[in-house]
């Protein structure tokens, strides 16, 4: 198999049929004895249809792919050693990949473990010996080897007959230890670890089983441990002492007597005030010690005890340290609540006090009794602040950030400040979630980096309910606008428009005789657009961050407009007609004087036309168009010609030339020819 094809994305694999194969298989070294776990990721051709993997003439696995996309478990099956197919089929196409099949090779396998793996001192195992992938109808044997524990590694050997083994390659047997099997029979009377080995000199296999002298490794409160120790002297004084791992500190202290046998049989029951945690056993006799001394740790784990640390509204609530005081031992145990507020603890059984703590706070404590796992509910003295920012009017005021600061003190320690920050949303609201009750809450409230609540900051004794709301509230400001035109003289009844950047708050208001107008705004940034005669002449941002006076100066408004009319010639015409057609809907209309020239003031810029018309001259209309942003003078020519009082279009007077120019020639013509005539005649 290519490796670009093993790596092929797995999009490809989900969205389009690549046809029935085996893509990768799991152990690379594609080997292994029976039993080995294997992986077989491949492609069928029916999209989430059904299929089923066979080793062999074994079907090991069977399923619905996803898409395309196959992806199956299985175990090595009870095969003799060799070569072996994996073979991937579509069972709704009928199709497999038997043309390009993954061969795995089965190799022998020896296996060697105790049943139980963990028994008491004087007790009995059962050794569980087995050969794999053999060949078929073909006699094995094994040398078992037990080795005692450290410092003793006495080995006690036997050669085990397996017997003939399967069709499949297996054989297998069992033999107890100890037992008149092996030499001297062995013994398990020492605590400690027992190694097995399978053919020890080959290493073919080995194991390890463990014999205690208790019945269990984990006790809880209330339990009985069965203690056995074998192989002391009969009617032998001895002491079972328990101490605990971590401090050395005595739990249990008691005088024992073997019996006529050597055997050393009691029970101890795990007293009510046992603390968590890990412990020594021990028997010391006061005569010579055993070999192996005998000694076993255990521990007491307590429960798995859940806390969910939630809110005065019933919120989980994460970051919560949660104490847990054993009331029968004295100990602490502590854990902090996760993400989904709960807080993991180990308690043995019997009386707890639970205690929550946020940020060095106590904030709620609950008393319970642990009888096994369990799940508790932890109530915490928090509650969900509601920040609301609404204007002198009550309306709601979104993106304003808020700078949080508040002091409290820990139960233990001096008093801290803590801090945190935000923005109201779209309602004009901010939630700070489980938060403490009973303090003060400094709150700065601002737009454009200006805090504009300085005197209504603090808030105190926030009440210890499930939702607590406090109000800010943002001025209002004097905001004087003064708004003249480009010749600084005041515009009367332009129309105003503010609009807020940020909130979208809208004011509108009207200029008075002097070009002033004084309105009351909430606090902001707006954008000011100035409107004379339904027409912007100014548009600018402006502040209103506290009272103020602004003078605003629109240049295209106060503009003056010259218009020169002359004729052809530049000869000024008096009495001509000018309208101008600005921004605006009204024309303003004026007569040139004397000098040819009108002149209008006041106007508004803009893109404009000019249209020019003399009097007494049919058709003697002259337009331009212009753009106006500051006074300007406009000179118009009109194609006539001003003789006196009287308007001559300029085609009629060209006319009249040509044709006294054509006169002219004629009657020069005419002379010339009667005096050439003359001079012929006196010839």
């Amino acid at each position: 198999m290519s490796l670009a094809f093993a790596l092929i994305p797995l999009t490809m694999i989900f969205g389009q049929s690549l046809g029935v194969g085996i893509i990768l298989v799991t152990p690379s070294g594609l080997s292994g004895t029976v039993g080995s776990a294997v992986n077989v990721e491949g492609t069928i051709d029916v999209s989430y249809g059904p299929y089923q993997v066979t080793f062999g003439n074994n079907v090991v696995a069977k399923g619905t792919a996803e898409g395309y996309y196959v992806n199956a478990n299985f175990s090595v099956p009870q095969t003799p050693a060799g070569s072996y197919p994996i073979v991937l089929s579509d069972l709704t196409a009928d199709i497999n990949s038997s043309n390009t099949p993954e061969s795995f090779q089965v190799t022998i396998g020896y296996v060697i473990n105790a049943i139980p793996s963990q028994a008491q001192e004087g007790r009995s195992v059962v050794l569980n010996v087995s050969v794999t992938g053999g060949s078929p109808s073909t006699v094995y044997a094994a040398n078992v080897t037990v080795v005692l524990p450290s410092p003793l590694n006495t080995e006690y050997s036997k050669i085990v007959p397996l017997g003939t083994s399967s069709n499949k390659g297996t054989a297998n047997a069992q033999i107890t230890f100890p037992s008149s099997s092996f030499p001297s029979n062995g013994t398990t009377d020492y605590a400690g670890f027992y190694t097995v080995y399978f053919n020890q000199t080959a290493s073919l296999a080995q194991n390890k089983f463990t014999i205690n002298i208790l019945n269990s490794i984990t006790y809880h409160r209330g339990q009985t441990a069965a203690i056995v120790a074998v192989d002391y002297q009969p009617n032998e004084a001895a002491t079972l002492s328990i101490t605990s791992v971590a401090t050395g500190a005595s739990l249990e202290s008691e005088s024992l007597t073997a019996s006529a046998d050597g055997t050393i049989s009691t029970t101890w029951v795990v007293p009510s005030n046992a603390a968590i945690g890990d412990y020594t056993v021990t028997i010391t006799t006061q005569g010579t010690q055993k070999a192996i001394l005998d000694s076993e740790i255990f521990s007491i784990p307590g429960y798995s005890i859940q806390v969910e640390t939630v809110n005065l509204a019933n919120e989980a609530v994460p970051s919560v340290q949660v104490q847990a005081l054993d009331k029968s031992s004295n100990k602490v145990y502590n854990s902090t609540s996760g993400l989904y507020g709960v807080a993991n603890l180990n308690l043995e059984l019997g009386p707890q006090v639970l205690t929550a703590f946020w940020k060095g706070v106590n904030v709620g404590e609950l008393s319970i009794t642990v009888t096994g796992n369990g799940t508790f509910t932890l109530p915490c003295q928090l509650t969900d602040l509601t920040i609301k920012v609404q204007n002198e009017n009550g309306i709601s005021m979104p993106f304003v950030n808020l700078n949080i600061t508040y002091q409290y003190q820990p139960t233990n320690g001096s008093k801290q400040t803590g801090s945190t920050s935000g923005e109201t949303g779209p309602s004009g609201t901010y939630t700070l979630n489980s938060t403490l009750t009973g303090i003060s809450y400094t709150i700065l409230a601002s737009l454009y980096s200006q805090v504009f609540n300085s005197g209504n900051d603090t808030f105190t004794n926030i009440p210890a309910q499930s939702l607590s709301e406090v109000v800010i509230t943002c001025p209002n400001e004097a905001l004087t606008i003064n708004v003249v035109g480009y010749n600084k003289a005041a515009i009367p009844s332009a129309g105003i428009e503010l609009d807020e950047l940020t909130n979208g708050l809208f004011y509108t208001a009207t200029t008075n005789s002097s070009g002033s107008v004084t309105s009351q705004v909430t606090f902001g940034m707006y954008r000011l657009q100035i409107y004379k005669d339904n027409i912007l002449i100014n548009e600018t941002n402006i502040q209103a961050f506290g009272a103020s006076q602004q003078q605003i100066i629109c240049n295209l408004y106060g503009i003056q407009v010259s218009v020169s009319v002359v004729d052809f010639f530049g000869t000024p015409i008096s009495n001509a007609n000018v309208t101008l057609n600005g921004p605006g809907t009204e024309r303003l209309s004026a007569m040139t004087q004397g000098d040819g020239t009108a002149t209008f003031n006041n106007v508004v810029g803009g893109d404009m036309q000019i249209v020019a018309f003399a009097q007494g001259a049919q058709n003697s209309y002259q337009a331009v168009t212009l753009s106006v942003d500051k006074p300007t003078s406009v000179q118009i020519k009109i194609g006539y010609i001003l003789l006196g009082s009287l308007m001559i279009p300029v085609s009629l007077l060209i006319t009249i030339i040509i044709i006294l120019v054509a006169i002219i020639l004629l009657a020069t013509f005419e002379i010339y020819k009667r005096k050439k005539g003359k001079q012929s005649h006196l010839s």
